[in-house]
């Protein structure tokens, strides 16, 4: 089974809020976490990425 967590563990920069990636990230999170089919276990693992994000940057 495949976590969320392990993207950006693989691929860091899409944490990094002022690249491409990161910021098509950033924009898209709060749509997947409106989604009322989302598990609890992705529910958690995006709002740990959500808070990753700001992380990043320092």
């Amino acid at each position: 089974m495949f976590a969320l967590w392990a993207l950006p563990a693989a691929r860091p920069s899409l944490l990094r809020p002022r690249g491409q990636a990161g910021s098509a990230l950033g924009a898209c999170l709060p749509a997947l976490l409106d989604d009322r089919e989302l598990s609890a276990r992705a529910r958690r693992e995006l709002q740990g990425i959500r808070y990753a994000i700001p992380l990043a940057e320092a």
